[in-house]
């Protein structure tokens, strides 16, 4: 008799629960279902879907993505002079392995931080573009990972369930200069796409708009070459057609050269919400495959 009365007690209590404002198992659920929304709270450790962070330092590049499996990857290192920025980004958020470092190309504001964060950080995966993995060799101690990865044009790496990496240049080592040899990829996440287009100048896009305009649209773009002139051309903006553009640079707006200018102009006429870190600070994006959301951390 006894069970039966506890039984009992428990389904009054839960018929409370259910007649209390804000208790009912309906709204439990919501809550629970709230951390895949990424309007639903500006805590990105509450968020389960990617997170990409587009850091602000002062002269390199560096991305540093979460991904929803709980996987990190970074892409770039910046340069060395970053390297304390760039460290204590990890250490905020308590990331002493990264499972894939991403190195696009050779020059020092993309791979002169490798040789300090392998130090300090368990790499496992190093991805590069196969045309130009000597030169980066030869900038970076590739031997410190557990794991080189070559890839080029039309290969791709699943990281996770739902994301993709989707390689779109180089195939082959067409221009003299390291930019234009630049690795370009989309990370793909479900229905969105995110372009990361490296340093590369306005050559190697006009080889992606040859082969790959049908690829090109994503809905973020991180900006080729801090903002230079050299890159981000119209015809090459009109195809990726993005939402959202950001800009990683040192300098301050007001330090921008005319050329960068000109970028910013060109992303304003096509109506690109536009972020630079130097002004706004690390921008972080969370995104649950279907909707995104654009945090900024002001200095």
């Amino acid at each position: 008799m006894l069970w039966k009365a506890g039984r009992a007690w428990l389904l009054v209590l839960a018929v409370t629960m259910l007649l209390i404002p804000g208790c009912s198992i309906d709204n439990h659920l919501q809550k629970a279902v709230k951390v895949e929304d990424p309007f639903a709270s500006e805590d990105e450790s509450e968020f389960i879907g990617l997170v990409i962070h587009y850091l602000e330092l002062p002269h390199g590049e560096a991305t540093l993505i979460r991904l929803p499996n709980g996987k990190n990857m970074l892409v770039d290192t910046g340069s060395a002079e970053d390297w304390p920025r760039l460290f204590a980004a990890l250490t905020e958020r308590k990331i002493t392995r990264l499972d894939y470092v991403v190195l696009t190309n050779d020059l020092p504001g993309h791979a002169g931080g490798f040789a300090f964060l392998v130090e300090r950080v368990l790499v496992e995966n190093v991805i590069l573009p196969r045309p130009i993995e000597s030169s980066i060799r030869n900038a970076a101690p590739l031997k410190a990972a557990k794991k080189a990865v070559t890839v080029t044009d039309g290969e791709a790496i699943r990281l996770d369930e739902d994301v993709m990496l989707q390689v779109l240049h180089p195939s082959e080592p067409l221009f003299l200069s390291p930019q234009d040899n630049s690795l370009v990829f989309q990370l793909r996440h479900d229905k969105l796409s995110f372009l990361f287009a490296s340093a590369m100048n306005e050559k190697a896009e006009e080889r992606l708009l040859e082969k790959h305009a049908d690829q090109l649209k994503a809905a973020v773009l991180k900006v080729a070459a801090q903002g230079s002139n050299q890159a981000s051309s119209q015809p090459f903006l009109s195809k990726v057609d993005p939402q959202v553009a950001v800009i990683l640079t040192g300098k301050p707006r007001e330090k921008l050269k005319d050329g960068q200018e000109e970028v910013l102009e060109r992303l304003g006429e096509s109506w690109v919400e536009t972020y630079i870190t130097s002004q706004n600070g690390t921008i972080t994006i969370l995104s649950n495959g279907k909707d995104y959301r654009v945090l900024k951390r002001k200095k």
